[in-house]
């Protein structure tokens, strides 16, 4: 007669700690909240609903933006052509819609198809031939930039409509309340998209297919349409960001998108949503998103030149990737 025995673990406290550090972004929202208390200390005049209302729109441009770079960095990916998707999206808004009168959901589906449908392909490309991403959505961005530039002749010159306006002005209202329309867009993506991260088979498979593609494969999950859907939701919302940004910019421009690659993907990273992070979330993106942001108001209210800035912003942003970022998943990469 055999005997076994179970040998059981006993969780230290350090343990528990650094598993509740993984699963919620409590070190991103001690970040924001230090950065806030240094804002208002160093920048008293923020205290003023203008002024809030200026740092959301601000924040919430930035975090619609970086909805579809969330869902490839999950995969393990990266998109070098949201500029591109964002510049089509711009065009769409000033030069059709405002220039051309196209009808306002013509000229935004328009845009949203053909980001899609491109980005879309990206995906396949990359998934079926094994290509890296970075070489493939850099070519397509240079293209995707490249033809609204043919098609419009290089003028950028035409302001969207006053309807596209309004969802980005500062001082507008959402049905009564004093909150720009697109904040509340915003609030309302970063809950749509937590949940279905984090509550449905269909967000399930995205943190599989990032952290083991060839085990989420033996599960019978199609990796190949998890990164097609991936790529071709980042082309879609980034067309749609796009057309909220040129609405904010009251016009459009070959390079209004290149800001929001960077910014972007550091609100990505800041965030603590590493590349195959099992425990990666929009909701941290959007507290990137505010942190970045934040800290942007900071520096010009400080009033650092634009090359102290870019420094500083860097160094900053390498900080805080080396408190919270390097998870273990992250090291194991490099």
């Amino acid at each position: 007669m055999t005997e076994t025995a179970t040998i059981v673990v006993p969780r230290t406290r350090a343990h528990s700690i650094g598993r509740l550090f993984e699963r919620l972004p409590v070190l991103q929202l001690l970040a924001l909240l230090g950065v806030i208390a240094w804002a208002l200390i160093r920048i008293p005049a923020l205290i003023n609903p203008i002024a809030i209302s200026s740092i959301l729109v601000l924040a919430a441009l930035l975090g619609i933006a970086a909805i579809g770079q969330t869902f490839v960095v999950l995969l393990g990916g990266l998109d070098l052509a949201v500029p591109g998707y964002i510049t089509v999206g711009a065009f769409a808004a000033a030069n059709l819609a405002g220039m051309h009168h196209v009808p306002i959901p013509i000229a935004i589906g328009l845009a949203v198809l053909v980001c899609a449908t491109a980005a879309g392909l990206a995906g396949y490309l990359c998934q079926r031939l094994r290509i890296q991403p970075l070489v493939v959505t850099l070519g397509l961005g240079a293209i995707l930039t490249g033809g609204t530039l043919f098609i419009s002749g290089g003028q950028f010159i035409a302001s969207p409509p006053a309807e596209l306006r309004e969802l980005t002005r500062v001082t507008a209202t959402t049905f009564g309340i004093p909150v720009p329309p697109v904040v509340i867009i915003w609030a309302v993506a970063v809950v749509a998209i937590g949940l279905f991260l984090a509550r449905t088979t269909s967000g399930r498979r995205f943190y599989a297919t990032g952290a083991n593609p060839r085990a989420a494969t033996l599960t019978r999950i199609s990796t190949r349409r998890v990164w097609v859907v991936a790529f071709a939701v980042n082309g879609a919302v980034s067309a749609l960001a796009g057309v909220l940004i040129a609405a904010f910019s009251a016009g459009s421009s070959a390079t209004i998108g290149e800001p929001y690659l960077f910014t972007g993907l550091a609100a990505v990273l800041v965030g603590g949503t590493t590349f195959g992070s099992v425990h990666g979330s929009y909701t941290r993106t959007a507290i990137g998103a505010l942190l970045l942001t934040l800290l942007a108001t900071i520096l010009i209210g400080e009033g650092f030149t634009e090359g102290e800035s870019r420094v500083l912003y860097g160094l900053i942003i390498l900080a805080v990737m080396a408190i919270y970022g390097r998870e273990a998943r992250l090291r194991d990469r490099f």
